[in-house]
C-alpha cells in the first residue's frame, strides 16, 4: 500500500493504523529525507531517520555519553539499535539510560516527519523489526502537537464539509496535559453536532478552532463522521499466514552525503533568548514578524522564511522534552499564525479591521493627557494577563451587542471567546449561557454556563433570574420557582423576577 503525504499525512496514517491494529513498517520520503516507522498491533514501537542529526551517535555526542574507550564503536556507521546493544553489552551505558535516550530520539524523528505535507509513503505489513524493542512514543500527544504546527491551509483542507458530524469519543483516555482551548472544545461536545456548530461554540477564530479539532480527532478524543482512509482492511488479521520479512531498522534508508534541512543547523549560534523575549512583548502580527502594517506580501514571506531558518522548532530537536523547546514551539506557532493571516488578503483585511477597532476602543478608555505625545499604537506596557483580560472584555462587548441585536451566531462566538479567556468572570459565563439558550440544541450547555456564573457570584440576583428564564422555557417549573425565590430573597423588589414569577404562574395554570 502506498500513497502521497498531501493526501494522507503521517498523522492520519498513524491514527488509521492504530485504530485498525495493523502491524508492519511505514516508510516515508520527503525530498531527500527518509523515515521508517514500525508498528505492532497498531502501536508505534520504533522510528528511524536518515537525517544525520536524528541518529543515536549524535544524541550520545551532544549529551557527552559514551567514553573514549568506546570511540571505535561510536565511529562505526552501524544501525542505532546495534549501537545501543553494543554500548550496553560493554557496560558503557545502562539499559535504562539507552531506553530513555531512544524514547527521546523516536519522538524527535516523529516530530519532524509529522510536519511533512509533501512526499510519498509506503506501508508493508510483512516488514517487521528483528529487534525486541518497544519504545514509548506518546503518540497521542505528538499528534495533537503536530496539528498545532502544520500549515493552516493544509489543516483547513481536512475539513471540507461543515455539516460533518463530530462527537466525543466513547473511549475517552485519561489525560491531564490539555491546552485550555482543547478542554473548552471538548466541554462543548455533550452530544454529536455539526462541525460548523462546534467551531462557532468554541469562540475561536475558524483556523484556530480547526487546528484544535484536528488534533483532538487525530488522537481519538473526538470522532468525526468522515475520514479519508488509506487502507481498505478494517483490522489486523490474527494468525497472518504471510511470512514476515524481519528487517533492521535502518534497512532501505540511505543517509545522504549532505543535508540542507534546517534540522542539521547548529543551535549554538542562535540567539534564542532574544527571540523569545521579543515575541513575549509583541502585541500584533506585524510586531511578531517585525514589519510595519503596510508591508508587502513578498516582505512578509521573506521575513517568515528568515525566521524559519533560524528558529523553527525542528532545529532544536535535541532539546525536545525541555521547557526551552516548548517555549520555542509556542513562539514559532505565533510566527506561523502571523504569516498565514497576513499572507491571505481576506484574512489580513479582517485582522487589520479588528486591530483598528481594538486600538480605537483602547484609546477611548484612556484619559486624555494635557499634552499630546507621540505614541506607538503597536506597543503596550501592560502585562500578558492585562492583555488577555482586555481581549476578553472586547469579545464580551462584541458578543453582548450582537445578542442585543439578535445576531445569535455572532453572539455565541464572541461570548464563548470571552468565557474561554476568562472562565472565572461570571458575567461572561452568564451571557454566554443566555446566547446558547436561544438554540434548543445548546440549552443543556446554556444551563451549565449560567449555573457556573451563579456559582461564581451566588448573591447576584440577575444571574439567578437568567437561570429561571431558561427553566421556564424548558418547562422545569419547580427549578424555575426555586431560582426565583432565591433571586427575590436577594433583591425583593426586583421587577424582572416578579414579572417572570407571574409568567411562571400563568404557565402552570395553562399546563
Amino acid at each position: 500500500m502506498k500513497g502521497r503525504l498531501n493526501d494522507q499525512p503521517l498523522a492520519e496514517l498513524i491514527r488509521e493504523i492504530s485504530s485498525k491494529g495493523l502491524s508492519g513498517t511505514l516508510r516515508l520520503e520527503h525530498e531527500r529525507a527518509q523515515t521508517a516507522v514500525y508498528f505492532d498491533n497498531g502501536k508505534v514501537i520504533y522510528a528511524a531517520s536518515n537525517l544525520r542529526t536524528l541518529r543515536l551517535r549524535e544524541y550520545l555526542d551532544k549529551r557527552g555519553m559514551g567514553s573514549s574507550k568506546d570511540g571505535a564503536v561510536l565511529k562505526n556507521n552501524q544501525p542505532d539499535l546495534d549501537l545501543a546493544a553494543a554500548l550496553t553489552a560493554s557496560g558503557t551505558l545502562k539499559q535504562k539510560e539507552i531506553d530513555s535516550l531512544l524514547e527521546i530520539l523516536v519522538r524527535d524523528v516523529l516530530r519532524v516527519a509529522l510536519l511533512w505535507t509533501e512526499g510519498v509513503w509506503e506501508f508493508d505489513t510483512r516488514a517487521r523489526l528483528n529487534d525486541p524493542v518497544l519504545v514509548k512514543a506518546d503518540t497521542l500527544g505528538l499528534l495533537r502537537e503536530a496539528a498545532q504546527r502544520m500549515p493552516e491551509s493544509f489543516v483547513s483542507q481536512r475539513f471540507r464539509n461543515p455539516a460533518e458530524i463530530v462527537s466525543r469519543s466513547a473511549e475517552f483516555p485519561q489525560m491531564s496535559n490539555f491546552l485550555s482551548a482543547e478542554s473548552f472544545v471538548l466541554s462543548r461536545l455533550d452530544k454529536p453536532i455539526k462541525m460548523a456548530e462546534l467551531i462557532s461554540l468554541s469562540g475561536l477564530p475558524e483556523p484556530e478552532a480547526q487546528r484544535i479539532i484536528y488534533g483532538l480527532t487525530l488522537s481519538g478524543l473526538i470522532e468525526r463522521e468522515y475520514w479519508q482512509n488509506a487502507f481498505r482492511t478494517e483490522s489486523a488479521k490474527p494468525g497472518n499466514e504471510q511470512t514476515a520479512a524481519h528487517i533492521a531498522p535502518e534497512a532501505a534508508i540511505t543517509e545522504p552525503k549532505q543535508t540542507t534541512n534546517w534540522s542539521a543547523a547548529s543551535i549554538e549560534d542562535v540567539d534564542v533568548d532574544k527571540f523569545l523575549q521579543r515575541l513575549s512583548k509583541a502585541t500584533s502580527h506585524y510586531e511578531v514578524i517585525e514589519l510595519p502594517p503596510g508591508a508587502k506580501t513578498s516582505e512578509i514571506k521573506d521575513a517568515y522564511y528568515a525566521m524559519a531558518r533560524r528558529y523553527h522548532p525542528d532545529r532544536f530537536h535535541l532539546k525536545s522534552g525541555t521547557k526551552l523547546h516548548a517555549q520555542i514551539s509556542s513562539a514559532f506557532a505565533r510566527v506561523t499564525q502571523a504569516y498565514e493571516t497576513l499572507m491571505d488578503p481576506n484574512t489580513r483585511a479582517a485582522y487589520d479591521n479588528s486591530l483598528q477597532r481594538s486600538q480605537q476602543m483602547a484609546a477611548s478608555q484612556k484619559p486624555k493627557p494635557d499634552a499630546v505625545e507621540s505614541v506607538d499604537p503597536f506597543k503596550s506596557e501592560t502585562s500578558a494577563d492585562e492583555t488577555e483580560q482586555g481581549r476578553a472584555e472586547y469579545s464580551f462587548r462584541e458578543g453582548f451587542g450582537a445578542l442585543e441585536q439578535g445576531r445569535i451566531g455572532a453572539a455565541v462566538t464572541h461570548l464563548a471567546n470571552a468565557s474561554r479567556l476568562e472562565p472565572q468572570e461570571a458575567r461572561y459565563r452568564a451571557y454566554y449561557g443566555r446566547a446558547l439558550a436561544a438554540n434548543e440544541n445548546t440549552r443543556r450547555l446554556a444551563e451549565s454556563e449560567i449555573q457556573a456564573a451563579v456559582k461564581l457570584e451566588p448573591s447576584n440576583a440577575k444571574f439567578r433570574i437568567m437561570l429561571a428564564e431558561l427553566y421556564v422555557d424548558l418547562k422545569f417549573h419547580r427549578r424555575a420557582q426555586t431560582e426565583l425565590d432565591r433571586a427575590l430573597a436577594i433583591d425583593p423588589q426586583n421587577a424582572m423576577a416578579h414579572s417572570l414569577l407571574r409568567k411562571l404562574q400563568k404557565s402552570r395554570k395553562v399546563g
